[in-house]
């Protein structure tokens, strides 16, 4: 029974982990995918990062992670049963993030105003067709080989590897945070008194918070 236990404990370690990097690796290649839709469809390549270090989307990583740990026991279900999961989940998930994002940081990060059926701009009913498509493609065929991708590259460095990028995420969200806080804060006129406020000036000014939010706009902007 001891062995049993430890092993069940180990599984879920390591089902911890994998979510973790799926995360990342979501996050990751969720920019990128973004930045090349933006220039496909604009024009113009511009910065698609939540976080102030790295081309990592948040909202994408956590969706990656998300639909993993909500879809998998799915997996055998026929492709349009989670096509449907994925337009429900997505769009309640990408609504949330809105909401939250606006709430918290004062900012709309995205507008669908302009998009047919859209939801007060915060989602619409193509994009949630995506997210439908992009779970089906997700835990069907992607998910798979990059779980196995996972477990190779992580077999001897676990550990190591994961707490290094955990560190760096840790600090990355934190340092994004502040540096959004006070971007807003600027917004409105109010001046660096605390010395983290100062560093946050210094190191990410308006001219740069630019470059890495380029959507971002105050919520109560029309």
């Amino acid at each position: 029974e001891l062995v049993d236990i430890e092993d069940d404990e180990e599984e879920e370690k390591c089902s911890l982990v994998q979510l973790f990097w799926l995360f990342l690796i979501g996050a990751f290649l969720g920019d990128l995918v973004e930045t090349v839709f933006c220039r496909l469809t604009a024009g113009v390549w511009m910065s698609r990062s939540s976080l102030v270090w790295g081309p990592f989307s948040v909202v994408w990583g956590l969706a990656i992670a998300l639909a993993t740990a909500l879809l998998y026991k799915d997996r055998d279900k026929q492709d349009h049963s989670i096509f449907w999961t994925g337009v429900f989940l997505g769009g309640a998930y990408e609504y949330i993030c809105s909401v939250f994002t606006e709430l918290v940081f004062g900012k709309v990060f995205w507008d669908y105003s302009d998009i047919p059926f859209n939801l007060g701009g915060r989602i619409n009913l193509l994009y949630c067709f995506f997210w439908g498509i992009a779970a089906v493609v997700w835990i069907k065929t992607l998910y798979p080989h990059l779980a196995r991708w996972i477990e190779i590259l992580l077999k001897k460095t676990r550990w190591a590897l994961t707490g290094a990028a955990v560190l760096f995420l840790t600090v990355n969200l934190c340092v994004s945070v502040l540096a959004l806080v006070r971007y807003d804060a600027r917004a409105d006129g109010k001046k660096a008194e605390a010395k983290w406020e100062q560093s946050m000036d210094a190191y990410f000014d308006d001219d740069r918070m630019e470059r890495i939010y380029p959507n971002a706009i105050a919520a109560d902007e029309p």
